[in-house]
């Protein structure tokens, strides 16, 4: 056991965040990064650094929160989102009634994907955005990134891509070369300081993004997360993963593969679920 890195992530643990449930490589390589920008060669140097150097916790927290994005990242998901996931929501709610769309971006960081799926929302069903109650959360634990969502302006980078006309209609030109969302887009949106490890506020989401974000975690806290989201889910509501993600476990009964490729997955209706559960436990 190195007693300088069990050290460091009690240290983690004092700034708020829960390391218990990250996994020890990827907590190594972000302390590592530190570390050689600080030309130090071990924990144990970096241990006495930063009982020295007080200002170091922020650039940590930093380091361990940070989850650089950009609109319409993987644009294949998105365009399964359009093409066939929301006309399918849209088509089952039409005919029950219920004019309400739940969106939950977990792990939102900047915000990117969040207003993404404003967008996509507002292209999709531009239609029926009067008549439906859209309600679109992004929530994140780190909140200077929250802070950076809420205002709602990125660097042409952020942006490259999304296509000029999609640029044109939802977001403004600043004089310092940023760009912001436009009005119709933020007044979907909202932002929400959360901990993916306790059960969110709300429920009912007819679709959770979750992307890039649980690979961090040990496989325990993953189930955990994956039964949240269960929890949160409307019925027959989709979760979508990152490209590297997957189910297993009791998740795996759960949800059903509704685009596996794209890593979306289909809450399992009771029955469904009831069956699988007692043919597992037959085996």
């Amino acid at each position: 056991m190195d007693l300088a890195f069990e050290y460091l992530k009690r240290k983690i643990q004092s700034i708020g965040i829960n390391c218990a449930g990250y996994k020890d490589d990827f907590l190594k390589r972000r302390l590592e990064g530190r570390m050689r920008l600080l030309g130090l060669k071990s924990y144990a140097d970096y241990a006495h650094y930063i009982e020295k150097h007080s200002t170091e916790f922020t650039d940590l927290y930093d380091a361990l929160t940070i989850n650089v994005s950009e609109f319409f990242r993987d644009m294949s998901v998105w365009n399964a989102l359009r093409q066939s996931i929301l006309p399918a929501l849209v088509k089952q709610k039409l005919a029950s009634g219920k004019k309400e769309l739940k969106v939950w971006s977990a792990g939102c960081a900047d915000g990117e994907e969040t207003y993404t799926h404003a967008i996509l929302v507002l292209e999709t069903l531009a239609f029926l955005s009067k008549s439906f109650k859209i309600q679109i959360l992004g929530t994140d634990i780190d909140p200077p990134s929250l802070e950076r969502a809420k205002k709602g302006t990125y660097s042409p980078v952020r942006l490259r891509l999304v296509n000029q006309s999609v640029l044109q209609r939802y977001f403004l030109p600043n004089a310092d070369g940023t760009l912001s969302v436009t009005k119709p887009v933020r007044d979907l949106v909202a932002f929400k300081h959360h901990d993916l490890f306790t059960a969110p506020d709300s429920s009912d989401f007819d679709i959770i993004s979750c992307r890039n974000v649980i690979i961090y975690f040990s496989r325990e806290l993953q189930q955990h997360l994956f039964q949240n989201f269960y929890n949160a889910l409307a019925p027959d509501g989709y979760l979508i993963l990152g490209k590297v993600e997957t189910l297993f476990g009791e998740a795996a009964v759960k949800f059903m593969g509704e685009n596996l490729a794209e890593r979306i997955y289909k809450k399992a209706a009771v029955t469904v679920k009831i069956a699988l559960e007692s043919k597992v436990g037959g085996n």
